[in-house]
């Protein structure tokens, strides 16, 4: 069972709090990033039929579908990254096939895992960070989150950095968003908590952020996107904010849940198919995004033809987003756009297992939409939480 997909929202045991309140935002992507979170001992951890069974004295913050990380027990089989299968107040299971029947020795650890990227230049300014990915076919650039503010962070990608202020190959260019991009934290600079979601692999993250701490998320992604382009070494997007919008009426522009056919920023690559020049604008469009508004969000009239179910089969039907510059680049991993208009079908955090060409698949739902509550239809989007994404 793949565990490159790690999941990780602001209801769990020990998560870190989203806030209006400077380093906030690092710590949440510190977390779930680099570190893991909800670390306890293991009270027992005992293995019947390839199944284990791991209680805890104190609690634990899995969910069904995250995957912990477990150490210290012996023999083979039970420590490293494992998904979880079932979940009770004080128990987890797993699957655990070359693992020895009975009970486990050692003194057993277990944590959220982390999502497999390292943190670049650590302790030299407070409330920044630099991170990227470790895995060695990524494009190699860097996240640079600067978190000193209150309501927003500020975000750009590097290309290459040589410390935590210096880098290469700004994404975007200051003449494209001055300052670079904005992540929402909170509509109050204060320490109210905020809903957030973290869905990662080792190349791209996606972050969903409720501003105003109501069901409506702004989901944004940095990382590595499925080029169409092979061997593609500038393949690397993030979307954010042009200005604060953590109180806005109407769509924020970094969303990944609305679809663009007109010129909007909000999204950058690192440069071009052809690998010259500097950053550029790219649209986010779903491939079924056939309908009459040409800025639309992902399950609502105006993207598409129909209502969920849809008739024919009682299915959920859904498409990539396509990224647009200077032809179609590639599609954002893993994110799925309902081609159907949703309604309230889906809540924040349900869950749908695909069939068909997502069969063995688990979906999450994510309702994206303006922060505040306004005339605005609220949509919905699916991330793919089975794995791996393509690229």
């Amino acid at each position: 069972m793949s565990t490159s997909i790690k999941v990780f929202d602001s209801g769990q045991a020990g998560a870190p709090v989203l806030s209006g309140t400077a380093g906030a935002l690092r710590a949440v992507l510190k977390a779930c990033l680099v570190d893991g979170f909800g670390a306890g001992a293991v009270a027992s951890l005992t293995v019947t039929a390839g199944v284990a069974t791991a209680v805890y004295a104190s609690g634990h913050p899995y969910r069904v579908g995250s995957v912990a990380l477990f150490a210290g027990a012996t023999g083979d089989g039970l420590n490293g990254e494992r998904r979880i299968l079932t979940v009770a107040a004080d128990r987890v299971t797993f699957a655990a096939p070359d693992a020895a029947a009975g009970a486990a020795a050692g003194s057993i650890t277990s944590r959220m895992a982390p999502a497999g990227w390292q943190e670049l230049y650590a302790g030299q300014a407070d409330n920044v960070i630099a991170l990227k990915p470790a895995a060695v076919e990524a494009t190699g650039c860097v996240l640079r989150v600067d978190d000193t503010g209150t309501t927003n962070a500020r975000v750009r990608g590097y290309e290459s950095m040589s410390d935590i202020g210096t880098g290469l190959g700004t994404i975007p260019l200051d003449a494209q968003v001055a300052g670079g991009l904005y992540w929402p934290k909170s509509g109050a600079a204060s320490t109210a908590a905020r809903p957030w979601i973290v869905v990662a692999d080792e190349r791209g993250l996606y972050l969903a952020v409720s501003p105003q701490g109501i069901d409506r998320y702004t989901l944004l992604y940095a990382g590595d996107i499925a080029s169409f382009k092979s061997g593609d070494a500038y393949g690397w997007l993030v979307s954010g904010n042009q200005a604060d919008q953590v109180a806005q009426t109407t769509t924020p522009d970094g969303c990944c849940g609305f679809s663009h056919r007109s010129a909007r920023g909000g999204a950058y690559l690192a440069r071009a198919h052809t690998g010259v020049g500097q950053a550029i604008a790219a649209q986010r469009i779903g491939a079924h995004h056939t309908g009459s508004t040409p800025d639309v969000y992902a399950g609502v009239g105006g993207y598409s033809w129909g209502t969920y179910p849809n008739s024919p089969n009682n299915g959920l039907l859904a498409g990539q987003v396509e990224l647009v510059s200077q032809g179609v680049r590639g599609t954002l991993p893993g994110l799925l756009h309902p081609v159907q208009e949703m309604g309230g079908a889906f809540a924040t955090r349900g869950t749908v297992v695909g069939t068909h060409d997502y069969a063995g698949r688990t979906l999450l739902a994510v309702r994206v939409g303006s922060p505040v509550a306004a005339g605005e239809a609220i949509g919905t989007v699916f991330v793919d939480l089975t794995g791996p994404w393509s690229r």
